[in-house]
């Protein structure tokens, strides 16, 4: 008996450690995954960030804002294709309803995200178009029935301030503030805010993330081949100086960013990555910063601070969550 108990003893010593250590070995594991997913949404961010100055230039010389968004949706389909069939599972799964009325807000949006940057002032556009986390935390408030956190609702006021901060909205910018300007950048946020949640749900359905996004922009580009059919050839997008710039937004301004942020919303959820994504506009300022030699007010410092601590608050609430 005395034997039995010690071997019992013996065993519930050895699996004791056993347990800590598979719950450390998950603990830290959940905080990795969360941690990348955080660094998908921020290097997303820093795309769309590079990819907002290039499109303002192309606009700029007179390159119509549908005809790039059209030939950039059709860039990034063809890379996706090609990435998919390296690295995919092999075969192309049948699109969902879901899929399709993501694919058409996706093109929707891209749309008016192009032609609020062709047609308002940058800060203007920035601060009509980040609206999106608003609506999204509410959103999910509603259909969840609960009230946000205080420290997601702590963030989301912080990301919103910082913005308006960094954006620095002059009386010229103001001026230009009109009734189509506030239509196409609220639209934008409109169409944000929906893609962002749509895709959190899409991403459970078992396909990889290059696989999703594929079918989103094969459906988008379907949207914008109707659209330049009844346009005529973009000569001006094929031109040798523009078309670099063109599959540059392709590339990097598509494919690239929007494939990572997928990924991160699968990480971080809908909310958190909305948030975070307001980190953009704070790269945009640095970028401009540092290539273009413009200068860094005060308060875009310290609405910048209040992104990123706004984001770092997001990541140790979820941190804390998962343990």
């Amino acid at each position: 008996m005395t034997a039995r108990l010690g071997i019992a003893r013996t065993s519930q010593l050895g699996v004791a450690p056993e347990m800590l250590a598979m719950q450390k070995s998950n603990k830290g594991t959940q905080h990795l995954v969360n941690t990348l997913g955080l660094a998908a949404v921020i290097s997303a961010s820093t795309l769309w960030a590079i990819a907002a100055n290039v499109a303002s230039g192309l606009f700029s010389i007179g390159l119509n804002p549908l005809d790039l968004a059209g030939a950039s949706a059709l860039i990034a389909t063809l890379g996706l294709t090609l990435l998919n069939t390296l690295l995919g599972r092999g075969g192309t799964k049948t699109i969902s309803k879901q899929q399709f009325v993501l694919g058409i807000v996706f093109a929707l949006f891209v749309g008016a995200d192009y032609i609020a940057i062709a047609k308002l002032p940058v800060a203007v556009a920035i601060v009509l178009i980040f609206n999106a986390p608003t609506i999204v935390v509410l959103w999910t408030a509603i259909a969840n029935r609960r009230f946000p956190s205080p420290k997601v609702m702590l963030a989301l006021v912080l990301s919103v301030i910082g913005v308006l901060l960094v954006s620095e909205l002059r009386r010229g910018d103001m001026a230009q503030f009109n009734s189509f300007g506030i239509l196409i950048g609220l639209a934008t946020a409109a169409f944000f805010a929906v893609y962002t949640l749509l895709s959190e749900k899409v991403s459970v359905e078992g396909s990889t993330p290059i696989e999703v996004m594929q079918q989103i922009f094969s459906i988008a580009s379907l949207f914008w081949v109707a659209y330049l059919f009844t346009q005529g050839m973009p000569t001006q997008l094929l031109e040798p100086t523009n078309f670099p710039k063109v599959l540059y937004m392709g590339i990097a301004g598509n494919l690239l960013p929007y494939l990572l942020y997928l990924w991160g919303i699968q990480r971080v959820q809908a909310q958190r990555a909305v948030i975070i994504a307001t980190i953009e506009p704070v790269i945009a300022a640095v970028l401009a910063w540092f290539w273009f030699g413009q200068t860094l007010t005060a308060m875009q410092i310290i609405g910048g601070g209040l992104i990123l601590v706004a984001i770092t608050s997001l990541q140790l609430t979820k941190s804390k969550a998962q343990n």
